[in-house]
């Protein structure tokens, strides 16, 4: 995976906030997420589709991480949001005695960088809305195991690119500790590549500086990937550790 290539978003923020530090105010969450994989992929030998049922999501997760940095001055901030993920998937296929069974493996990197305005700021809810920018990186392989009368057949491929997004994030707090976050965003390119994904997740202030937070994160993007055509989706639950400094 050339993970190099998010590495410079990160680089950015301390240089943007560094002429005026002290008015600025940062947070960093860490999460534990455990995604199912739902793929549908168009292979030369016609539409494969797989998911990870709730019962073997473990087993199909070789890795997943999350994280995310904002910056926040005034009614603006600076949202970073970093995804890895490994995983992989695999059912009877619909090829008849040819093909006994398909295995889609994804690994799967996405960065997602967001400016955002405060549209609506009350002791009831705050609404922030705004533009991005996500990258991507991914690896998908596709595997036919044979059945009686063909050969294993593999396709596949990586790609990179970056999808333009308009992001909404709300925040209703409930009492002094306990507080709800939703947030969606969507984004499309002139070639059709799309990609949209919703966060819900309720959270628990421990003290001015610590929170934690538990939810469930869906992703989903419509992608060519060495020369197939793919939709993939990764959803699940999600559980983290927020720090303010």
């Amino acid at each position: 995976m050339r993970l190099q290539t998010f590495v410079l978003p990160f680089c950015i923020l301390p240089m943007m906030a560094h002429a005026q530090e002290a008015d600025w105010s940062y947070s960093a969450t860490i999460y534990a997420w455990v995604p199912g994989l739902d793929a549908t992929v168009d292979t030369p030998l016609g539409e494969l589709s797989s998911g990870s049922g709730s019962s073997n999501v473990l087993d199909n997760l070789d890795m997943a991480f999350m994280g995310s940095f904002e910056a926040r001055r005034d009614e603006w901030s600076v949202l970073i949001d970093g995804v890895y993920a490994k995983l992989s998937t695999g059912k009877e296929t619909p090829f008849g005695l040819a093909y006994s069974e398909g295995d889609i493996k994804t690994e799967l990197s996405a960065v997602s960088a967001y400016a955002l305005y405060r549209s609506y700021d009350s002791a009831q809810l705050t609404a922030d809305i705004g533009v991005g920018l996500r990258a991507f990186d991914v690896d998908l392989d596709v595997g036919l195991k044979a059945g009686r009368v063909a050969n294993d057949q593999n396709f596949g491929g990586d790609k990179t690119w970056a999808v333009p997004l308009v992001a909404g994030r709300f925040t209703a707090p409930f009492n002094e500790q306990w507080f709800a976050v939703g947030y969606f965003d969507y984004g499309q390119t002139s070639g059709d590549e799309t990609t949209w994904q919703a966060v819900a997740t309720v959270g628990y202030r421990i003290n001015e500086r610590w929170a934690v937070q538990a939810g469930y994160r869906h992703m989903e993007l419509e992608q060519e990937i060495g020369g197939l055509d793919s939709d993939i989706a990764l959803s699940g639950p999600v559980i983290g550790m927020n720090v303010r400094f």
